[in-house]
């Protein structure tokens, strides 16, 4: 039994948005964390140091979501 198409789409934006999403928070994290540290108190510098990896797991889990959605379309080369 293969999953509505409709479902299978949806799951590959979600994917997409979601690594799209924590890409940009690890952008920001790295930028709170390193470069502008010193315009930032230090809880603001530790939220942004526990956010890089968080959002590198947000990251890894809507890939894994984009590939799933690919290959449940048939699109077994996409990576």
């Amino acid at each position: 039994m293969q999953p509505a198409p409709t479902f299978t789409r949806r799951s590959l934006t979600i994917g997409r948005l979601t690594m799209a999403f924590s890409a940009l928070g690890m952008v920001a994290a790295t930028l709170v964390a390193y470069p502008y540290a010193e315009r930032f108190s230090m809880g603001i510098q530790i939220a942004s140091h526990l956010a890089l990896p968080i959002s590198a797991a947000f990251f890894k889990i809507g890939y894994v979501v984009r590939l799933a959605s690919h290959h449940a379309l048939g699109n077994i080369s996409a990576g």
